[in-house]
């Protein structure tokens, strides 16, 4: 018997096409899904709510019981956000269709598909032998913050509803008098898909009823709760989720069921622009896409990225988690560097990487591919305390001094990161190397002045031709005879000085030598503003 579907539509929804919401994505910050792709995850989101909700209804019998299901609907990506039950102690009806239920709940929500953002609200009511199914869109409601943007094609099903242990002890450490009515408010403490653990927020005895020894709650209502457990996982990032279960003990049985579900309390970092921790969360949240599709395919995918290129996701988690424990405690460097921008931040941890030895190198990408896919919890306390000490030698580096063989590999990351930005130019790079030197705009020798600052950034480089960096170099030499301790600030001021007379030749690679006056000129006006400026300039 197919379920009639009512598609009632409330006075604040909207069957009109489009979004109105804010997409997370921005900015070029994840690989983009194909069109076919992307097709084939909202099926999967279409398919996986049908899947949970067909689960918790299962067990519901009461004629009358009515289910507020509440979604956040983006580019095919369904998030649950909210649940609500009423009127479940009507008398028990007959076996509903599943199948049908399946049916009713698919054709609503594959109705919304990815040109829709905005806030999906199904109503289900249960009567006799079936459910019914009304909904309402609203496009202007405010996006949760746990909301995905990503849909994913789910590797794995709705799961056994196995009790966990630490619901397990929650639940047994309540009971319910006989004749009586309890009201139990529990939190759930969630991490993107991971449970952190089970915390008891209230418990109240609304009817104390005849007295007698108390009755744990019925098997029931923890089946109910993890299943609701498991479709709030989907969400993103830290948060608590709170159930409000009603509990009951009549006759000799308990009974118990969940009444609402709603997330209390998410975590955001302090001191971070809203575009920035969106452009970070959306990376965060297309590694957690890859895992949710397969576990292994994910971890090869991400430890196949390497070292250089995990940076980038290191500092996207350390962005909207705050420091935590990723980063060295009172570590003022690594805290700075790593929250000054998707680019500056990984291009400056990129670069300390490559200062570190290999085996070091291997041990952060090994410890964070498991951070990411399986949470900060699975690392074990030596395991914590080797990325730590990582970044403590990060941290040290970083205002340490270049030697001899870390300037020559700087010089040529420096040059494949310049051809990466400036590809018109990289043909005549490779063409005459030698030719062609990539110009450290601040020299080398002062990177530890500027310890959260990345040495190698695509805006303090330069090609040059040869015979113009020579003269640059002329003009450098002079200020470092001069001062032999430099300062920070006195090393900023140079490269303005010197800047400023060169710049018109940077990122040129034809420079006709009958330009030679000019740049002799440039010169020697670089010499004359840097002695106003430094008097001991010769």
């Amino acid at each position: 018997m197919m379920l009639s579907i009512l598609l009632a539509v409330s006075g604040c929804a909207t069957t009109s096409e489009g979004s109105g919401g804010n997409v997370w994505l921005g900015h070029g910050a994840v690989p983009a899904q194909s069109e076919s792709e992307m097709q084939r995850a909202a099926e999967a989101e279409v398919a996986r709510v049908v899947e949970q909700v067909g689960a918790i209804v299962r067990d519901i019998d009461s004629v009358g019981a009515r289910l507020t299901l509440t979604y956040w609907s983006e580019r095919g990506a369904l998030t649950w956000t909210g649940y609500e039950s009423h009127g479940r102690v009507g008398h028990r009806g007959g076996l509903a269709g599943a199948a049908d239920t399946r049916d009713a709940l698919r054709e609503v929500l594959a109705g919304y598909g990815l040109a829709r953002t905005g806030q999906v609200v199904l109503s289900l009511r249960r009567a006799e032998t079936k459910w019914s199914v009304d909904y309402a869109f609203h496009r202007h409601a405010e996006r949760p913050p746990e909301a995905r943007t990503l849909p994913v094609q789910w590797a794995d099903g709705t799961g056994p509803d196995e009790v966990p242990s630490g619901l397990a002890r929650l639940l047994a450490g309540v009971g319910v008098p006989d004749g009586g009515e309890a009201w139990l408010e529990a939190d759930v403490v969630l991490d993107d898909g991971r449970v952190v653990g089970w915390e008891l927020h209230r418990f109240q005895v609304i009817r104390s009823g005849a007295g007698g020894s108390p009755l744990a709650p019925a098997s029931r209502a923890g089946r109910e709760v993890v299943r609701l457990t498991r479709a709030f996982q989907d969400g993103m990032g830290p948060r608590t989720v709170r159930f409000g279960i009603r509990l009951t003990h009549g006759r000799g049985e308990g009974d118990g069921w969940v009444e609402s579900v709603r997330v209390v309390g998410f975590e955001t970092p302090a001191g971070l622009e809203p575009e920035v921790a969106a452009e970070y969360r959306a990376m965060h949240e297309d590694i957690v896409r890859r895992w949710r599709e397969g576990v292994v395919e994910g971890f090869t995918w991400l430890a196949q990225r390497g070292a250089q290129e995990l940076a980038l996701w290191y500092v996207g988690a350390v962005a909207i988690r705050g420091a935590g424990f990723l980063a060295v405690r009172g570590g003022g460097i690594v805290r700075k560097a790593l929250r000054q921008g998707k680019e500056a931040a990984s291009g400056w941890l990129r670069t300390m990487l490559s200062r570190v030895s290999q085996s070091e190198g291997r041990a952060f990408e090994r410890l964070w591919a498991k951070v990411q896919l399986e949470g900060e919890r699975a690392l074990t306390t030596s395991e914590r305390s080797e990325l730590r000490a990582l970044m403590a030698r990060i941290e040290k580096l970083a205002s340490t001094p270049l030697d001899f063989g870390e300037k020559h590999g700087l010089r040529k990351a420096a040059r494949a990161a310049y051809k990466n930005v400036h590809s018109d130019l990289a043909r005549t790079m490779d063409a005459f190397p030698e030719r062609y030197p990539v110009h450290h705009r601040r020299p080398l020798e002062y990177a530890h002045l500027f310890p959260e600052q990345d040495v190698n950034a695509s805006s303090r480089l330069a090609v040059v031709q040869d015979f113009i960096h020579e003269r640059v170099s002329r003009v450098w030499t002079k200020f470092r005879t001069a001062q032999r301790t430099a300062t920070r600030d006195e090393v900023d001021a140079a490269t303005r000085i010197i800047d400023s007379h060169f710049e018109s030749w940077y990122h040129r690679v034809e420079v006709p030598r009958g330009e030679q006056a000019f740049i002799e000129r440039a010169e020697q006006a670089a010499l004359e503003a840097l002695r106003a400026r430094f008097p001991k300039v010769n």
